[in-house]
Parts: C-alpha cells; structure tokens; sequence
C-alpha cells in the first residue's frame, strides 16, 4: 500500500475518536480533577441533550481564580463556540486553521453537534516525523 503524503491526508485519518466531555453545570473544581487526572488538555462542555456548547482547556482555569471553584459551573469558564473541523477536511486546512486562531486543537462533531473526535497540532507533527524518518 502507498503512502499517503501529508498533503493529501484528511481529518479523519489523523483524528483521535472520543473525547472527554463534561456536563454544562458540572463544577471546575471536577474539571480541574479530569483535566489532571486524565492527562487531557481539554474537555467538551456539553449541554443537556449531549451536544457541544463548549471548551474548557487549561487556559480557561485562570478564569475561575479568586471564585469557589465548588460552585462556578464549566459553562461560566468554558469557551464558545466549539472550534470545529469537518473530518473530511484536508490536514493543511487544519493547521492553517489553528494557526490563524492561535489554538493547538479542533473538535469533530458530528451533523447533529454532537462531540466525535480531536484532532491536535502534535497529532500532525507526529505523523509528519513519522512519514519522514520512517
């Protein structure tokens, strides 16, 4: 079988399935613990029906300091909207749109908004040196 070049690889082939989400009322100091304890960068905030509302990473904590973070909820620190990538989409557009938004990861949903998969800066970087130094 041939190799595809990375020019010529789409979303879907680099993409991680599943991600970690969280419930729109769930409390930080519980996103904080699935952030650490999961080893994630981020998760999907999600509202009552399953579908993605928003994000919490790493950079969003800073936004609960100074609050009881037993009691603000993920949708008061979380970003909105979901940054989202169609998973047919190429790995170049991908990047271009990480870079343009200064951000180091997409989210894939599905048609109905629901949060299917993640595809990373790293995950690129990694396929690159691994199609390279083979």
């Amino acid at each position: 079988m041939e190799m595809k070049h990375i020019e010529d690889k789409r979303v879907r082939d680099l993409m991680t399935h599943g991600v970690v989400t969280v419930p729109e009322y769930a409390k930080v100091i519980n996103v904080i613990k699935i952030l650490n304890e999961g080893h994630v960068h981020g998760v999907v905030v999600v509202g009552k029906e399953g579908k993605a509302v928003g994000v919490i990473s790493e950079i969003d904590i800073p936004k609960a300091f100074g609050k009881d973070l037993g009691r603000i909820t993920a949708k008061e620190i979380m970003s909105s909207p979901v940054k989202t990538i169609d998973v047919n989409s190429s790995i170049l557009d991908a990047t271009k749109i990480m870079k343009k938004k200064n951000i180091d990861r997409l989210f894939i949903l599905d048609k109905k908004g629901f949060p299917r998969g993640i595809i990373s800066i790293t995950d690129v970087i990694n396929e690159i040196v691994r199609t390279t130094f083979k």
